[in-house]
């Protein structure tokens, strides 16, 4: 169900060097409070940036990459919204009334008009529901219905189920137009809240979809806004410009009038236009960190993000990579540090794990990595020396051909040269062969199990360490290991459906991300980091770890 998603990952790694760092990062500019730094509002409340790619679509039914899902956060609002990692109430007025059974979610919706000045409902929710379990509406994305365990959605999405299209069977009425009810298979899971600040579950006025037709949201004047911002101008290719929306219900919370944001696909173009003052924030590629730590530190930002990036090992076509003393030398041969900090130099972190640091915490209110901060090493160099004699004996090999998938994106070739080294340097007798491929084509390879490792990375669909987990079941998509371990799919499942018992759940979380890496299936490489530079005058412009890619809904300009 995640084919969509893994296109989205593509696109990622192929953007590793976009002037707007895909996902963002846990960090936000401050607020002001430095010694000699001026809290005084600016007498114009504008901000500017550039990006390296027009907005896809506005359509939440569309919706697969961060650029159109924070364009639609930052002009649209759910029952929630998510602000500095963590959930706030939006549309919904606050707490909904929780049945017994933890199975029934009743809403109160918030006064909120559309930009047409006709009232969001209760059923603008529900057709916004519907369209997206609708097969003939074309979702993209509606597998987190699926993933949070609305009722029925799991069926309404599987062809060969009864239900199949059945979207009015869904977990969701309109009580009347300000009481919103939803129901689920099981008690919801700990990111329910959370996953409904996502645009697959915003309300959607059926009336401008029906009128518009096939040119819904495909520009400014043919969609409604609820959110923050309108969007008031779109240029298709060159831009688009936010105006602030005066009628939204939080409006006293938005200090910026005007958002800009120019299409800028070079690099160096868009540092020169931060240079000049052209535009208030850049992120920085490898090459342009060195430059600005000597010419503009100060204004130097960095953060990790939340996405995981590493190596398919394909043991379903290659039966050699099927010894777990190969896995575990492939695993050792590689310096984490070294490519963080030689190759990437954007604050990524070497990782040796799944589930990345600082993105989700459990019941006990610690992080998710706490239990094993530094991951499942396998060793060193050396030690990566033995598993690959041992593995040679146990193989009858001496010497291993590996054909190494990646992506032919500028951003990727050093990355890709620097892993085929370290693996060539320390296991000596295996030759790699890089076949960097377009990313629609590398998709298709990828599929087809034609590689022997291939590099990839993650980010979250939703806030909780299934959405890096579930992946590596035997039967999903993604899993283009050839691994399968029964009882690796035995604890995701009692985490998916025991949701009552929130510790049991997240010991299951811990239990399989444990077990997975004692195999070594692949080989994790690095959490992505951010680096970026911003005007000291910017304040409280924020890079979450989940939710918007770039939230600027409270991001305000000082005098300067």
């Amino acid at each position: 169900m995640k084919k969509a998603k893994w296109s989205l990952v593509l696109s990622f790694v192929l953007a590793l060097s976009l002037v707007l760092s895909a996902c963002g990062s846990s960090s936000s500019s401050d607020s002001g409070k430095k010694s000699g730094a001026s809290n005084k509002l600016a007498s114009k409340q504008e901000l500017k940036f550039a990006i390296t790619a027009d907005i896809p679509t506005l359509d939440p039914n569309l919706a697969t990459d961060t650029t159109s899902t924070n364009a639609i956060d930052m002009t649209q609002s759910g029952l929630t919204r998510m602000h500095n990692n963590k959930f706030e109430w939006d549309l919904a007025k606050g707490e909904p009334k929780v049945s017994a059974d933890k199975k029934t979610y009743t809403f109160t919706l918030r006064d909120q008009k559309w930009s047409d000045g006709k009232p969001v409902t209760a059923q603008d929710f529900v057709y916004g529901w519907h369209r997206q379990n609708d097969p003939n509406a074309k979702p993209a994305y509606n597998f987190l219905f699926a993933s949070v365990g609305i009722k029925n959605a799991a069926k309404i999405q599987n062809q060969d189920d009864s239900l199949y299209g059945k979207y009015d069977q869904l977990g969701v009425k309109a009580l009347d137009d300000k009481t919103l009810q939803v129901t689920l298979d099981q008690p919801a899971p700990p990111f329910f809240y959370s996953i409904l600040s996502q645009p697959q579950f915003f309300p959607v006025r059926e009336d401008v979809v029906k009128k518009n037709g096939s040119k819904y949201a495909t520009s400014a004047d043919t969609m409604l806004y609820s959110g923050p911002f309108v969007l008031s101008d779109w240029k298709k290719g060159t831009g688009w410009t936010y105006k602030k929306n005066k009628d939204y219900w939080n409006a006293k919370a938005t200090k910026l009038e005007t958002v800009d944001f120019k299409v800028v696909k070079e690099q160096g173009t868009a540092i020169n236009l931060y240079k000049t003052g052209s535009i208030d924030e850049v992120g920085l590629s490898a090459e342009y960190v060195d430059q600005f730590k000597k010419t503009n530190a100060s204004e130097m930002k960095s953060a990790l993000e939340s996405g995981t990036f590493f190596l398919y090992i394909n043991q379903k076509t290659n039966k050699n990579l099927k010894n777990l003393n190969l896995r575990k030398a492939l695993n050792a041969a590689i310096d984490r540090d070294g490519l963080v900090n030689s190759i990437l130099n954007n604050g990524s972190a070497g990782s040796d794990y799944i589930v990345p640091k600082n993105f989700v915490a459990g019941p006990d209110g610690k992080d998710f990595r706490s239990a094993d901060p530094d991951g499942f090493s396998a060793g060193s160099a050396s030690e990566a020396k033995d598993y690959w004699n041992k593995a040679k004996k146990e193989l009858g090999i001496k010497t291993l051909k590996l054909n190494f998938l990646s992506q032919d994106s500028s951003s990727t070739q050093q990355l890709n040269q620097y892993v085929a080294n370290q693996i060539k340097k320390n296991l000596p007798g295996v030759t790699v062969t890089i076949n960097a491929q377009p990313w629609a084509n590398y998709l298709k390879l990828n599929q087809e199990f034609k590689f022997d490792l291939a590099f990839s990375g993650w980010f979250p669909d939703y806030q909780d360490p299934m959405t890096y987990l579930d992946m590596w079941t035997s039967k999903n998509p993604q899993n283009t290991t050839g691994w399968s371990n029964k009882k690796f799919d035995s604890l995701l499942q009692s985490a998916l459906t025991g949701t009552a018992d929130q510790q049991k759940r997240w010991d299951n979380l811990l239990a399989a991300e444990k077990l997975m890496m004692s195999e070594y299936p692949i080989v994790p490489l690095y959490q992505s980091g951010h680096t970026w530079v911003e005007k000291p005058y910017v304040k409280d412009l924020s890079f979450p770890s989940y939710g918007p890619e770039i939230d600027f809904a409270r991001a305000y300009i000082t005098q300067h």
